[in-house]
């Protein structure tokens, strides 16, 4: 597996990526996603955050197919992290939010997670910072990483 920084040309793969695992923030899967949350997840969209410099954006790949992804915005928000279902529960995630760690390193980071994606984030550290919030059927769950400074 490679861990590198997305390019425009992965653009349409990310977009497609993200998109199909996008039912995991609704609060019932069958749903319709609503149109203000569909709009980010655009080929256009990955473009305009790509070209930007408030983003820093990695993918994992294995035999050339993207099957990871994280992107951070403002060196302390984690904009996206997304691993594809049939490569979840093989440690990329982890991998991921390392490396964009390594590349944004901050005293504390901030994100909103879908309820299926807590347990991940709490792994990694993350604790609870506010209430489950709501819209449209979308559920998020806030959440920040205090790191720990160690002194040599």
């Amino acid at each position: 597996m490679l861990i590198r920084k997305a390019r425009l040309t992965d653009a349409k793969a990310l977009a497609k990526l993200v998109y199909s695992l996008s039912h995991f923030y609704l609060q019932n899967e069958t749903d319709q996603l609503p149109d203000w949350f569909i709009k980010p997840l655009t080929e256009k969209a990955f473009n305009a955050r790509l070209l930007s410099d408030n983003y820093t954006t990695l993918l994992c790949e294995k035999n050339s197919e993207i099957v990871g992804y994280v992107s951070m915005r403002g060196g302390n928000h984690l904009h996206h992290l997304f691993v594809s279902e049939e490569h979840q529960g093989k440690g990329i995630a982890r991998q991921l939010w390392q490396a964009i760690m390594d590349m944004c390193p901050n005293d504390e980071y901030a994100l909103r997670s879908s309820l299926y994606a807590v347990p991940v984030y709490e792994k990694f550290g993350f604790k609870l910072s506010g209430d489950i919030s709501e819209k449209e059927g979308i559920q998020f769950q806030p959440m920040t990483l205090t790191v720990e400074q160690t002194v040599e």
